[in-house]
């Protein structure tokens, strides 16, 4: 083993090994030709972990637990370096540097493990369920606090019978304060069992939501673009908040009455040995209960909201579409349609709440019935001296031990139905294919200007459409700066996208110095490839933060450089070439839409990449923007295979080729056409609208 090492980084040659003794050479492979750096953090390596789709579990340095293992895990102590180990039999071996095994004599006493569960390709349960299960060591000490809670819960009704029969009945009052101070004793255990097992819940789901938001944040961002935007921004949250769900049921009260329901079993022991016969009672109200709970379920459900989708939809639509609401003036349908569905979005809420009212009130009062009647059975045996009144009022107390989780439960169901559902969603959407699988694992050559090839590239965003791209076949040299023209709406932006692997065509396909570009890890390539878009979103923080999101490690000077690069010369001016002043005031980008694409096209030049690829750059024509922007172009021509699409003539002189799009199709693919010698009409006619657009 090596000497002392940083303990909060992971060698990069740690992790390849790792996944070499997993039998993922591939993957290996990648991560070494990757630009990662040699020093990972915990979690950078968890995160790369399950980009591969390898099942991880990280947490505390267990013995009992290594005794299961079946793959090779990654062992952190907490003094000394992370290494590479494995069970074998009734031992541990970890993997020297030169990839043999040793024997490891001694477990480190504390520490971490990334605990590997199952490989890629593998048949996997319900995902949620897999998750679940990881919580495993939580379930004893509910059961047990549970349980524990439910037998010191008997201290009071037993308490109080031994007060009539013994106290009272036997005139033994000498007696009393022993009993007290046992019911004392017990009622002591039950609240701290109680508040034990309040925190032990509130503690599992807590982390099971934090784990849940993880993962369904994880897996958002490794969706394909096109079926992440086809979906909806609604979606994405409602999947967000599902974890929420998770976490209110079981630390709320429903929660607790769903556990504690199969402990009324114990309440139902002690009135059978108190009472006899009795118990039949509370458990033919508790089927009644149940049929007639039943019952007015439907009777609940029936009057469900069937609007509430619309009306989230018209509070979408609001924040979505406020500005083109106003500026035309005329939003008084739009206000009327809402108005109808916050109407009838009241009205159905109202039905349903008053239906669901009468549930729990019926329930409540179900409750009352089981003790009256309990009450009015009991008085019979005690007549015939078949129980004793203690036992009697005792019975009555147990009662509400066995009603209140009954309740409960059934108050909850529509929780549980809501929660099924979510569960459901959240299955399915682990089962959809992300852009990362065993056959995405190439890196580019990161150090090259490739070339692209387009072959028959064919895109629609919906069936119903006309397709953004129609057949677009296009071969671009390494080195090369292409422009890309034509007049709006003829898929130029849909072309770039679909370049850097953004978008997926239906048809065709892009290739990449001669490899698909489904052949290449989609991480890697797009953390390679520089992309300015036209519409650049700021990040609350200062200029140096926006900047350092496409090279962390760049300094002042490199940010100051690549901001002059992209024309944004007098926003530095302006900043008085301060890079950490606060790009936001109160909550709002101090910045116009024209001074954010200088930051965009910063950061697309700050990658110093082969390939460069940008949308509308210097769309606001500045003249000095421009001159800086070509003198940009000029140096890193030969250099860098440049992709972008303009309106502009100066930048489109500067271009080796030239691409004209029309409604998705390409019309002229060449060197820019001369003012007296023009390919076809229709380019010329295309070319001339492109540029006065």
């Amino acid at each position: 083993m090596n000497p002392s090492q940083d303990p909060i980084h992971l060698p990069k040659s740690l992790l390849i090994a790792l996944f070499q003794q997993l039998g993922l050479s591939v993957q290996a492979s990648n991560i070494d030709k990757s630009d990662l750096n040699d020093r990972l953090t915990h979690l950078e390596t968890y995160i790369l972990l399950k980009k591969h789709h390898v099942g991880v579990n990280v947490q505390a340095l267990d013995t009992n637990l290594l005794v299961h293992s079946v793959y090779p895990f990654i062992l952190l102590p907490q003094d000394g370096n992370p290494m590479v180990a494995r069970r074998s039999n009734h031992s541990f071996q970890y993997l020297s540097e030169d990839n043999q095994w040793i024997k490891l004599d001694n477990l480190p006493n504390s520490g971490h493990l990334f605990l590997v569960e199952s490989l890629p390709a593998q048949s996997r349960s319900s995902t949620f369920s897999s998750h679940l299960a990881k919580l495993r060591s939580w379930y004893r000490p509910i059961f047990w606090l549970s349980l524990l809670s439910s037998l010191s819960g008997l201290a009071i009704p037993l308490f109080t019978m031994a007060v009539y029969d013994r106290v009272i009945g036997g005139q033994a009052p000498q007696i009393l304060p022993g009993i007290a101070l046992g019911a004392a004793l017990a009622l002591g255990i039950f609240v701290a069992s109680r508040l034990l097992r309040a925190q032990a819940l509130a503690n599992v789901s807590n982390r099971f939501a934090r784990d849940l938001s993880g993962i369904t944040f994880n897996r958002l961002l490794s969706m394909p673009l096109s079926l992440l935007s086809r979906v909806g921004l609604s979606s994405h949250i409602a999947r967000m908040r599902n974890a929420e769900k998770v976490r209110s049921l079981v630390a709320g009260p429903g929660g607790a009455g769903l556990i504690d329901l199969p402990f009324t079993l114990v309440a139902l022991v002690a009135i059978t040995l108190l009472s006899g016969y009795l118990v039949l009672v509370p458990l033919g109200m508790l089927l009644l209960f149940y049929l007639i709970m039943k019952a007015l379920e439907k009777y609940t459900q029936a009057a469900a909201p069937t609007i509430s989708g619309e009306y989230q939809n018209s509070l979408n639509e609001l924040s979505t579409h406020l500005l083109p609401l106003k500026s035309a003036g005329e939003n008084s349908a739009w206000y009327e349609q809402f108005m109808r569905r916050a109407r009838e979005h009241c009205r159905q809420n109202f039905l349903y709440s008053k239906r669901a009212g009468l549930n729990a009130a019926v329930a409540h009062a179900m409750g009352l019935l089981t003790a009256l009647t309990t009450v009015f059975s009991g008085i019979f045996l005690v007549l015939n001296q078949s129980i004793t009144p203690g036992a009697l009022i005792a019975s009555v107390m147990l009662i509400w031990r066995i009603t209140g989780p009954a309740q409960l439960a059934f108050a909850s169901r529509q929780k549980f139905t809501l929660l099924k559902g979510a569960i459901d969603q959240f299955d399915r959407f682990m089962a959809v294919t992300t852009e990362f699988n065993e056959l995405r694992l190439d890196s580019p050559d990161l150090n090259k200007a490739p070339t692209l090839s387009f072959k028959h590239v064919t895109l629609r965003y919906s069936g119903d459409s006309e397709p953004a791209l129609s057949g677009v076949t296009l071969d671009i040299e390494a080195g090369e700066t292409v422009a890309i023209i034509g007049p709006n709406g003829s898929g130029k932006t849909s072309l770039l996208l679909t370049a850097i692997g953004v978008i997926e065509p239906q048809a065709g396909f892009v290739t990449i110095n001669g490899k698909n570009l489904k052949q290449f890890d989609p991480e890697i390539f797009r953390q390679w490839a520089a992309f300015s878009p036209t519409n650049s979103e700021l990040l609350p923080g200062t200029l140096a933060d926006n900047l350092r999101l496409a090279k962390p490690e760049a300094s002042d000077d490199e940010l100051k450089q690549a901001l002059k690069d992209a024309g944004g010369a007098s926003l530095l001016q302006a900043l008085k070439q301060d890079i950490d002043a606060n790009l936001f005031s109160r909550g709002t980008s101090m910045f116009s839409a024209v001074e954010s694409s200088y930051i965009s096209l910063a950061r697309a030049l700050l990658k110093g990449s082969p390939l460069l690829v940008m949308d509308e750059p210097i769309a606001n024509r500045n003249p000095f923007a421009r001159q800086a922007f070509i003198q940009t172009l000029n140096r890193l021509k030969g250099k860098s295979t440049i992709l972008f699409t303009t309106h502009d003539q100066a930048l489109i002189q500067q271009a080796d080729k030239v691409v004209i799009l029309d409604k998705g199709s390409v019309v002229y693919a060449g060197p820019l056409p001369a003012q007296d010698t023009v390919p076809t009409q229709d380019s010329t006619s295309t070319l001339e609208a492109s540029q006065n657009e």
